[in-house]
């Protein structure tokens, strides 16, 4: 930290200070604890960058179940058995696949041996057309043996001439009396076979092989997707159903299931293609994510293929992307209907407040090796760190995901904001972000006061007494707004609290697809379920457009600042309460 850092945090701590100049105690030992445990936030990414999206290479990794097993995180509890029982599986998985390709590789290899077989067969017969001279010798010794043409010897020898040149030097050096018993002993134990009637054998062989191998198939592939409702008549029956079943299913309304395709489809993101509708496309990416469901599983609602159903699922999610610049965005709303009298008691109060700001951890699936810089709080299981700013209308106006999940909520802030790429969006002077103690007080984000009751659960057997506590309660009331928001975000998509074993760039997406979706049904005023059970009342946004980030200060004078903004807040709290 910098120097004005560190005196900022030591007016909030009194310790501060002794830790910045005190040795770090065992060094040794911290260095094997934390060493490659360093989040760097290579993978982050939101959709209000300047830098583009992060092309994607998709393979058929993330829709293989083997490859899944291979990404869950490795608890240390595990039983032998059922890595014993596992390994069983991959090994029968790995024999299936040596099985299957075996006939193939051998089908293969005749090919390029009888490709072989023909080249030298061509190649032959030019050798052999070039030693004409050859061929003209033996005629002309031929002629001389006197044997007429419809004699049996002269088209025998025609035949050996024929056949290769070895046996024509023979006959050249042969006296005329050995030439007779030559070549009836020579023709006797030739076969006779021309090179033309060779070649036609190898084409039948190689047909032969071709049709074993087509028959083979033919035995092998048995259509396994045989349902009767294909997955366009589960989606026209969605469509046209109880507007129940569609938010079961797809966990959005009917009303919001089609706007959202006519609007990907109106800015050509998504598209049919020649027997998939882009509406089947759409309801199958939100059956992924609504019910965290494999790719295996959906192929049997849909009636499609698993490489099919991963081909729909990417390309949603690529749209989706363009979709997230356009939707999470900062809000310009200045409405103020469906505030209740004490909420807008308290707004008027915090009058510069614009928003809440906060991050959450995402469940994460990641390989052994790099799992240490996901680890986050709970049970020693991999998160990612995810920032968002809301309104008070539980609409993001920010989303940057892919934080390693060990990283501090104040870091992950600190460098966002620094970094003029990411787009982030700072309060104009006089408004601010609410943020909870994690983050520091200072000039554009108000955080409540250090070591008092903040927490709503904390003031509903004793009131709040002291002015902080009564600052501390009402700031809570306001920034519970971003905990709603989060809560209707992951009790609509499962997926968030246990992520599939994706590529992990194609988790970061997943969680910002999921923001998007969110926005979308909020923005468009979409009456929804979930929203009606989080919500408490609908609270106004300012009229305010965000500014860059260069006016940040997280000096010792933007701290004065807001903490002078504080005390001026508490007071006024605390001298309503008494009168």
């Amino acid at each position: 930290m910098s120097d004005e850092e560190w005196v900022a945090e030591g007016k909030l701590d009194k310790y501060v200070e002794k830790l910045r100049n005190a040795p770090l105690i065992c060094p040794d030992l911290c260095t094997k604890l934390f060493e490659g445990v360093v989040s760097t936030g290579v993978h982050c990414w939101g959709p209000s960058s300047t830098i583009p999206h992060p092309a994607e290479e998709f393979s058929a990794h993330d829709m293989d179940e083997d490859h899944c097993t291979q990404m869950e995180t490795d608890a240390p509890h595990a039983s032998d058995e059922s890595s014993g029982r596992s390994k069983h599986h991959e090994g029968q998985g790995n024999s299936k696949r040596v099985r299957r390709n075996t006939f193939d590789d051998d089908l293969r290899e005749v090919g390029k041996e009888i490709v072989n077989v023909a080249k030298m067969l061509v190649e032959s017969e030019r050798l052999n057309r070039e030693k004409e001279d050859d061929v003209d010798a033996c005629m002309e010794k031929l002629e001389k043996m006197e044997w007429g043409e419809g004699d049996p010897r002269y088209d025998t020898a025609l035949l050996l001439f024929g056949e290769s040149a070895d046996l024509r030097k023979v006959w050249l050096r042969l006296k005329t009396s050995s030439c007779e018993s030559w070549v009836r002993n020579t023709g006797r134990k030739s076969h006779m076979y021309t090179k033309g009637e060779i070649i036609a054998f190898l084409l039948l062989s190689w047909y032969w092989l071709m049709l074993a191998r087509k028959r083979k198939r033919g035995i092998e592939r048995i259509r396994d997707n045989d349902s009767a409702l294909t997955g366009h008549a589960y989606t026209q029956d969605l469509l046209h159903g109880s507007s129940t079943q569609c938010h079961e299913m797809m966990r959005v309304s009917r009303e919001a299931f089609v706007l959202l395709c006519n609007h990907f489809k109106q800015r050509n993101w998504l598209q049919a293609s020649r027997t998939i509708s882009a509406e089947e496309k759409m309801a199958m990416f939100l059956h992924i994510i609504g019910h965290n469901e494999r790719f295996r599983v959906v192929k049997r609602r849909f009636q499609h293929s698993t490489q099919t159903v991963h081909q729909c699922f990417h390309e949603v999610l690529v749209a989706m992307m363009s979709f997230a610049k356009e939707i999470i965005v900062p809000t310009s709303s200045d409405g103020t209907t469906n505030i209740s009298e004490r909420h807008q008691r308290l707004k008027n109060i915090f009058s510069g407040a614009i928003g809440a700001l906060d991050g959450t951890l995402v469940h994460a699936v990641l390989p052994a090796n790099q799992q240490p810089c996901f680890r986050g709080r709970g049970k020693g299981e991999c998160y990612q760190n995810v920032l968002g700013i809301c309104d008070f209308d539980m609409i993001f106006t920010y989303v940057w995901a892919g934080w390693e999940g060990i990283a501090h909520d104040s870091r992950v802030l600190k460098e966002i904001a620094s970094n003029p790429t990411f787009g982030f969006r700072f309060p104009p002077p006089g408004k601010y972000y609410l943020c909870d103690a994690a983050y520091t007080n200072t000039r554009g984000f108000l955080a409540p006061y250090r070591n008092t009751r903040y927490w709503l659960a904390d003031f509903r057997r004793r009131r709040a007494l002291t002015k902080e506590e009564r600052f501390n309660h009402a700031h809570a009331q306001l920034r519970n707004v971003i905990e709603r928001a989060y809560g209707v975000l992951k009790a609509r998509f499962p997926i968030l609290k246990q992520m599939a074993p994706y590529p992990f760039p194609v988790q970061r997406d997943v969680v910002i697809a999921c923001f998007a979706v969110h926005n979308f049904i909020r923005k468009y005023n979409i009456q929804d379920e979930l929203f009606m059970d989080f919500e408490e009342t609908t609270m106004a946004t300012p009229n305010v457009q965000g500014e860059g980030s260069e006016g940040i200060e997280w000096g010792s004078e933007g701290v004065e600042y807001t903490t002078t903004l504080r005390n001026q807040i508490a007071n006024q709290l605390f001298s309503s309460a008494s009168s």
